[in-house]
């Protein structure tokens, strides 16, 4: 690998860790939560929904913004609205300040992803981008799984706010390794932005570039297969531990495990970038999908140590179909609207995915956590067919399955 692709792909995964991390530093905090300001659980989970959905929806209005005006600019928005906004966490005197800071967390961490992986897709030669998005996708992996021990650590010994502002002085590093990339922009849209000055991106742009995005039949069925995944991603995650406890020994043991599935999908993101350099992407993406829906379905009927196999593999398979599906995503748009096919991605995967959480939660009370891996599983089998329709698009697309060079 190049050292300028080498640079980019891991000053990128740090950051991706870090906005992953700062999100997931709640969960293991409720009761503290509860008790330090006298609030009742659905409140603090209220707010982590909110938190969770701007998470999401910050992605499209970001991912346009990084196309207008540059990746770097809009990373170092996110990494220094992150440390602010982990701050005002840290120092939140009110239970009402403490939601306007979980929501700016939201919104401030939502922003990464689209302006990341577009700064990944536009400055990485076409033959390495495969392996820098696994590394990029290694880092998140590497902070979400960090962020529960870390956030119980701090609680435990010195006290929850000391976790946020552990997290913000890293975030500050994050901002201050971010200076140090290159300014790499898409010169379409971007040039003509600085020829016209730096408003805004006007409507009539923003619809005419969905419209153009949407006339790839490929892309379209990948988002549809995003959108189904994200939901899928966001009901295991919720309610695994709950699911494999008795399995597991008690929740304890099942949340220690929760953290082998993130851990598990370090190796899939390498794993699943470095195949994605070297097979024909459309047809491995079939192939894990082929193999996650049934997987996922198992998991609503099995118990035991099967379960736990399971489990790891459900996660494996997953977290190995993320970089297959961003490189797709680069092949099938324009590279000026990589900003918005990415921050379009993200929204799907997070922002509708996050209602997983309500729908599951429905099924858990109507036929345990069985009945509502059996909808995730059913959900996967989504997932799968619209990969099948992907794949068979594709083939027929003057796009191809290899992705175009990048400039």
């Amino acid at each position: 690998m190049q050292n300028h692709s080498r640079k980019i792909a891991w000053t990128s995964a740090i950051t991706h860790g870090l906005v992953h991390a700062a999100v997931l530093l709640l969960p293991p905090l409720l009761t503290d939560l509860r008790t330090e300001f006298s609030v009742s659980l659905l409140a603090i989970v209220g707010i982590a929904n909110l938190m969770q959905l701007a998470f999401g929806l910050a992605a499209v209005p970001a991912g346009r913004l990084a196309d207008r005006y540059g990746s770097r600019s809009m990373l170092l928005f996110a990494a220094g609205g992150c440390t602010a906004s982990l701050v005002a966490v840290a120092l939140a005197p009110s239970f009402w300040v403490l939601s306007l800071a979980l929501v700016s967390l939201g919104v401030s961490a939502g922003i990464y992803h689209p302006s990341g992986l577009s700064l990944l897709s536009r400055g990485v030669s076409s033959h390495e981008q495969g392996r820098v998005i696994g590394i990029h996708g290694v880092g998140g992996n590497v902070g979400a799984a960090v962020a529960p021990a870390w956030s119980a650590l701090f609680a435990m010994q010195f006290g929850w706010r000391y976790g946020f502002a552990a997290a913000a002085v890293l975030s500050f590093g994050c901002w201050v390794l971010t200076l140090t990339l290159p300014n790499v922009k898409a010169a379409p849209l971007e040039a003509k932005a600085h020829q016209h000055g730096r408003g805004p991106a006007s409507l009539r742009e923003l619809v005419a570039s969905l419209r153009e995005l949407w006339k790839s039949k490929p892309l379209r069925w990948l988002l549809v297969s995003t959108t189904a995944g994200g939901f899928v991603y966001q009901g295991v995650i919720t309610f695994l531990p709950m699911h494999l406890a008795d399995s597991a020994g008690g929740i304890l043991n099942a949340s220690f495990l929760m953290s082998l599935v993130l851990i598990a999908g370090i190796v899939a993101q390498r794993f699943g970038g470095e195949l994605a350099d070297r097979l024909p992407r459309e047809r491995l993406f079939l192939a894990e999908m082929a193999l996650f829906a049934p997987v996922m379905l198992l998991l609503g009927l099995s118990s035991g140590v099967g379960l736990i196999a399971l489990a790891l593999s459900a996660g494996f398979l997953w977290y190995m179909s993320q970089p297959l599906s961003i490189a797709m995503a680069a092949a099938y748009a324009n590279s000026r609207d990589h900003g918005l096919v990415f921050g379009l991605q993200f929204a799907a995967a997070f922002g509708i995915g996050s209602f997983a959480s309500t729908i599951g939660g429905l099924l858990v009370v109507r036929g345990g956590t069985s009945l509502a891996f059996l909808g995730f599983g059913a959900v996967a089998l989504v997932q799968l067919g619209a990969a099948l329709v992907l794949a068979q698009s594709a083939r027929r697309s003057t796009v191809g399955a290899s992705v175009p060079a990048v400039h």
